[in-house]
């Protein structure tokens, strides 16, 4: 780069050093897309809110896995493309602002503020997830030992005698989490990727546990004569009943309804909001060392292929083993779909139905089994958070790189080797959201229908299912823009891409993506605003329930602060045009 083209960055070089491995980067990979699903891989498969019935010998999940999962190996191809010919932090916003003609650098912030947000939420999510895995481990001791200390669990951390985690004992205790997590970001990088992969590594153990005592020992006899003994006298039969009325055990389809209803692509957004950080290391690919290519897509492939596994052949063995159309009606209480004073069933045992838990009730003299396999289910949703804080540290470095935010952002920091000022950033703004979730901040200041609940406990603080739709629909542009600049790039930017592997596969990989996302996402997040907003639903009380009111707060800011900052540099006479023209600073 000559060094006029280098006057145009704030600096020379992005402070970054390439210590990732390859194993490195898969075990970043794994961390960010498990979360919660050891424990919760069916309980995810009922979010949608469609009917979850057999088809060809397995579930519509398991199936709708798969169909995704093949979809994304071509994800998996752009993005190990792109990264051997612009290694640099920051993924795809990198690669959309240099690729897509003249308004490439505002689709590229907008991809990336949406993101960088969508993941702020997750850590909220995921925080709660720790703490209710926490409450699972405490019941099935309490179950194994009959400690009361233990059989009172799900009063832990929660709100006087709501039963939820919310209010100043939630906050406490998710702060004491964030306190962990920053613990672990803060550490140089290449000891934070040796705790990540180590943990990871004892939460697949933990995982191979699961499922082997899970296939050995969850024995349905058993577990529908113990539930009531657990669950206040609560049947596998009125579970499955209440499942049917509510119509989600049966009259599925893999057809569309119409124009804008698609039950299967419901459940397909579903399945990328499990498997989002499946392809995080080419967020942080500026920081792998030896061959980028090759690292990347081996990393990706992995992790790809453990997202599928987790999320259907896993998920569907332990659930159909204990009662399919049970487990499907305990997941829908949990979620809200089913009203437990119209249907007469209320949450059993007022805990999401864990496999952990589910073994325990089955097998309560293995409760040793069961703890330790659900620790590693509380591990996983704990270990999401410091991957997702660091992948969005990265992308605050190349905004800082390209001038979109202050140069303080992208500040590394030599202890670190990683811009700490962001990684700071960011815990603060999760901090942010998890006092929205603890207390009705919004109802305070007179925006209380932004985050509607029939539950008095919970009205006016964000809760967990509009979390994850908020998530599903803010990532959105960042699923989508990977295809536009497949078929763009060899066009577009023949200079920066000549070199890539892949180039002649690439348009026609990235039209099929683009063809996937699009449609995906007009069903599953286009279709279902259409019809509420034509069903007679009232408009705004859908928008906010669902979380569409946050999204569209979120770009609207986004668009603002990108306005105010290309104002900004006209101003102190940057050449902006001249910076997305050139790589950043390696």
């Amino acid at each position: 780069m000559s060094d006029s083209g280098r006057t145009l960055f704030t600096r020379q070089s992005s402070g970054l050093v390439r210590e990732v491995s390859v194993v490195n980067a898969l075990f970043f990979n794994t961390s960010a897309f498990i979360g919660g699903t050891l424990g919760g891989a069916f309980q995810i498969a009922v979010l949608a809110g469609v009917p979850v019935v057999v088809v060809g010998g397995l579930t519509n999940w398991s199936w709708v896995a798969f169909i995704v999962g093949g979809m994304c190996i071509l994800l998996a191809f752009i993005f190990a493309s792109l990264t051997s010919v612009m290694p640099r932090s920051g993924g795809d916003y990198v690669f959309s602002s240099r690729i897509v003609p003249k308004i490439g650098p505002v689709l590229g912030w907008l991809e990336s503020w949406g993101l960088v947000f969508a993941s702020i939420a997750l850590l909220q999510f995921e925080t709660v997830q720790t703490l209710r895995s926490t409450q699972v481990e405490g019941r099935i001791i309490g179950i194994g030992t009959g400690i009361g200390f233990f059989n009172n669990a799900n009063s832990w951390f929660t709100d006087g005698a709501t039963g939820d985690v919310t209010g100043l004992p939630g906050l406490i205790a998710a702060l004491v989490v964030f306190a962990f997590v920053a613990w672990v970001v803060l550490q140089p990088t290449k000891r934070f990727h040796k705790i990540v992969t180590y943990l990871t590594v004892l939460g697949i153990i933990g995982w191979a546990l699961m499922a082997i005592c899970g296939l050995f020992f969850f024995d349905p006899v058993l577990f529908a004569a113990n539930l009531p003994k657990f669950a206040n006298g609560i049947t596998v039969d009125q579970l499955a009943k209440a499942g049917s009325d509510a119509g989600l055990t049966s009259g599925f389809s893999f057809g569309p309804v119409n124009g804008t209803t698609w039950p299967v692509m419901l459940m397909a957004g579903v399945m990328l909001f499990q498997f989002i950080g499946f392809q995080y290391s080419a967020y942080i690919s500026g920081e792998v060392r030896g061959n980028v290519k090759k690292g990347i897509l081996i990393a990706v492939l992995v992790a790809l292929a453990m997202a599928v596994l987790m999320n259907s052949i896993y998920a569907e063995a332990l659930g159909r083993r204990l009662g399919l159309d049970a487990q499907t009606a305990w997941s829908a209480l949990w979620w809200g779909y089913i009203d437990p004073v119209k249907s007469g069933v209320a949450l059993p045992m007022a805990s999401p139905n864990y496999f952990q838990l589910m073994g325990a009730v089955a097998h309560p003299e293995l409760w040793p089994i069961w703890t330790v396999a659900g620790a590693a289910s509380t591990l996983f949703p704990f270990l999401l958070m410091p991957v997702y804080v660091i992948f969005i540290s990265r992308i605050a470095l190349a905004w800082s790189l390209d001038r979109q935010v202050p140069e303080w952002f992208g500040t590394v920091s030599e202890r670190l080797r990683a811009p700490a000022n962001a990684i700071v950033a960011t815990l603060a703004v999760g901090a942010v959201f998890l006092i929205l979730w603890s207390f009705p901040v919004l109802k305070w200041v007179g925006l209380g229908s932004l985050a509607p609940s029939s539950d008095p406990a919970l009205d006016g603080k964000l809760n967990l299912a509009a979390s994850a739709w908020f998530t599903i629909l803010a990532s959105a542009p960042s699923w989508i823009m990977p295809g536009v600049n497949a078929v763009l790039a060899r066009f577009t930017r023949p200079d920066l891409v000549k070199d890539a592997p892949y180039i002649r596969w690439l348009p026609i990989l990235g039209a099929v993506w683009l063809i996937f996302t699009l449609i995906l996402y007009w069903f599953a997040g286009v279709g279902p605003i259409i019809n509420a907003l034509t069903g007679g639903q009232a408009a705004l009380a859908y928008l906010n329930s669902s979380g569409v009111t946050f999204v569209l707060i979120v770009f609207v800011v986004g668009i603002v602060w990108y306005v105010i900052r290309s104002w900004s540099n006209r101003r102190a006479g940057v050449e902006t045009n001249l910076i997305y023209q050139m790589l950043p600073p390696d």
